[in-house]
C-alpha cells in the first residue's frame, strides 16, 4: 500500500487488535510511519470511520505525522483528498482522518460533539494525561457497521505523561511480554521498538543519538523506560534492582516505613537488612480511604506469624494533634502497632533522598547475584511483588521549583517517602555486617575470608551486631 513495506516490528503493530496498542521505546524505530499507515488503513477498511491523529502542538504535528502523510502523496493513490485548511484527509468511502494538536483539554475540546472510532497519538508521553483521558472519552460509534478500534500510539520515554504511559503499557504488560487488561476490561499491548529494528535508518542518525547526554541516549537510543530527563532516581534499572520474591533469613533485621494518607495514598514498606547492610524491600501496602485503626490492623495482618519487625518508622505528622481527635500514632498504638518518629527537620528530606541514592548504587555483588555471575549489584533489592513501588519511584521527577535536589511533591511520591523514612534511620539502629576482613586480605575482594577468630561481639541469629551503619549503604 502506497509503496510501504513494514518492518517486522511495524507489522507486529499493524497485526495487533487490542484496544490500546503502543509501539515505542527508542527513537528511529519507524513509529510515526507505522501510525500514519495504520490510520490510512483503518480509513480504507472501515467506510465512514472517523480517526483523530494527535500531537501536542501543531509544529510537532507538521514535523511528524503530516510529514509522513506528505511522503505517501496524501494517500491520493487511494482516492483520498487533502484539505490543507482543516488538516483533514477525506476518503471516497466517507472515512475521515483528522489531524489535530492538543496541548490542553481546552485544545482537545475545541470541536464539541466530535466523536472518534480510533485515536492515534504520536509521542504519547508528551501529551498531558488529562488530554489523553478526555479524548478517550470521545471514542464511540453511532453506527453498527463502524467499529470502535481504540487507541494506537507511539512514543519515546520521557515527558509529562511518562509515568502513566509506563504504568499502563510497559509495567502492566511486563515490558511487552504479555497482553494486559485494564480496570475497564479493555486489552492493552506494548510493542518495544528500537533503532536496530528499522533497517531504513542511516548511520549518521544513529551516531547522532549515540552522542546525546546519557539520559537522552538511554531513552532515545536504547528505549530505556527507566531513564528520562528530570528523573530523580536515574540509577534505577528494572533488571538490576528487582528480584523475584524469595524466603529471607529470619535473622535479618526488619524495618517498616509508613507514609500516612487517606485521600492521598497511604503507603507502607517492609525492608530486611542483610549481613552486609544491603536492603531488601520485600512487601508493600498501598491504598486510599483507609482509616487509621484499619491501617494498623492491615499492617499487623500483613506481617507474617513470628515475623519480628524491629522498628516501624513513620511520618512525624502522625503525632500531630487534631483538635479533639487523638494523634494518628496513638490510634496505631492502641491497635497494637507502635510507631517511631522518622525524624523530620531542616534538610531531612534532601538527606533522605541522598540516602536513597546511596542504596540504589552498585556495590560488590551479594551471594544471590554472585551465583548468577554478577560482579556487582545494587544495595537495594526490590521484590517484583512490590508493583506500586516499581511503578512510581522510577517515574518520580525532580522538583521544578525550590531545591532542585528535592522530589516534585505533586508526583506520586508516597512509597518513596515511606522508604525514605526507613533508610534515613537505618544507621541509628544496630546493623548486621560481616566482621572486618583480615588486613592481609585484598582490600577490595568481597569474598575475602579471615583466619583469625571472630571478635567477641553480641550477635543475633549468628550474625554480629555492630553499632553504626553499613560501610556501603551509609
Amino acid at each position: 500500500m502506497l509503496g510501504y513495506t513494514p518492518t517486522a516490528r511495524q507489522q507486529e503493530f499493524h497485526d495487533a487488535d487490542e484496544f490500546a496498542v503502543l509501539i515505542g521505546g527508542a527513537a528511529g524505530g519507524g513509529k510515526s510511519k507505522a501510525l500514519t499507515m495504520e490510520a490510512i488503513r483503518a480509513c480504507v477498511r472501515y467506510p465512514g470511520i472517523r480517526v483523530g491523529a494527535f500531537r501536542r502542538t501543531y509544529g510537532e504535528l507538521k514535523e511528524s505525522l503530516l510529514a509522513e502523510l506528505a511522503q505517501v502523496g496524501y494517500a491520493g493513490a487511494l482516492g483520498a483528498s487533502w484539505n490543507g485548511t482543516e488538516y483533514e484527509l477525506k476518503f471516497n468511502n466517507g472515512s475521515l482522518l483528522m489531524f489535530r494538536y492538543a496541548e490542553s483539554v481546552k485544545d482537545a475540546s475545541r470541536r464539541q460533539g466530535g466523536q472518534y472510532q480510533m485515536l492515534v497519538f504520536d509521542e504519547l508521553t508528551l501529551t498531558p494525561p488529562d488530554v489523553v483521558a478526555f479524548l478517550e472519552s470521545r471514542l464511540r460509534s453511532g453506527r453498527s457497521d463502524v467499529p470502535v478500534l481504540g487507541v494506537k500510539a507511539g512514543t519515546n520515554p520521557g515527558g509529562p505523561g511518562h509515568g502513566p504511559v509506563k504504568a499502563r503499557y510497559v509495567d502492566a504488560t511486563a515490558y511487552g511480554t504479555r497482553v494486559a487488561v485494564d480496570d475497564r476490561g479493555r486489552t492493552v499491548r506494548f510493542i518495544p521498538s528500537k533503532l536496530s529494528d528499522n533497517p531504513h535508518v542511516n548511520r549518521e542518525y544513529a551516531d547522532d543519538l549515540k552522542a546525546l547526554p546519557e539520559k537522552l541516549r538511554r531513552a532515545f537510543l536504547e528505549g530505556d523506560w527507566d531513564s528520562f530527563m528530570g528523573q530523580a532516581f536515574a540509577e534505577w534499572r528494572h533488571e538490576r534492582h528487582t528480584v523475584a520474591p524469595m524466603a529471607l533469613p529470619a535473622a535479618w533485621r526488619r524495618y517498616a516505613g509508613i507514609d500516612w494518607g487517606y485521600t492521598a495514598p497511604w503507603a507502607v514498606v517492609w525492608i530486611a537488612v542483610d549481613e552486609d547492610g544491603r536492603a531488601w524491600l520485600y512487601r508493600e501496602l498501598y491504598a486510599t480511604q483507609v482509616g487509621e485503626a484499619e491501617q494498623a490492623r492491615r499492617i499487623l495482618a500483613a506481617e507474617e506469624d513470628r515475623e519480628q519487625v524491629a522498628v516501624r518508622y513513620a511520618d512525624d505528622a502522625m503525632w500531630a494533634t487534631r483538635g479533639d481527635a487523638k494523634p494518628i500514632a496513638d490510634v496505631y498504638a492502641e491497635n497494637g502497632c507502635p510507631l517511631t518518629e522518622a525524624g523530620k527537620g531542616p534538610g531531612s528530606r534532601i538527606a533522605g533522598w541522598q540516602r536513597m541514592h546511596s542504596y540504589l548504587a552498585e556495590a560488590p555483588a551479594c551471594p544471590h547475584h554472585r551465583e548468577l555471575g554478577w560482579e556487582t549489584c545494587p544495595k537495594l533489592h526490590v521484590f517484583t511483588s512490590c508493583a506500586n513501588f516499581i511503578r512510581t519511584v522510577p517515574a518520580l521527577p525532580h522538583a521544578t521549583t525550590g531545591n532542585p535536589e528535592d522530589i516534585d511533591t505533586n508526583a506520586e511520591d508516597h512509597l518513596a517517602d515511606a522508604v525514605r523514612y526507613a533508610v534515613i534511620n537505618l544507621g541509628r539502629e544496630a546493623r548486621f555486617h560481616f566482621p572486618a576482613p583480615d588486613p592481609v586480605a585484598p582490600a577490595l575482594d568481597p569474598n575475602a575470608t579471615s583466619s583469625r577468630p571472630a571478635p567477641a561481639v553480641p550477635s543475633i541469629g549468628g550474625f554480629p551486631i555492630l553499632e553504626g551503619g553499613s560501610p556501603w549503604a551509609l
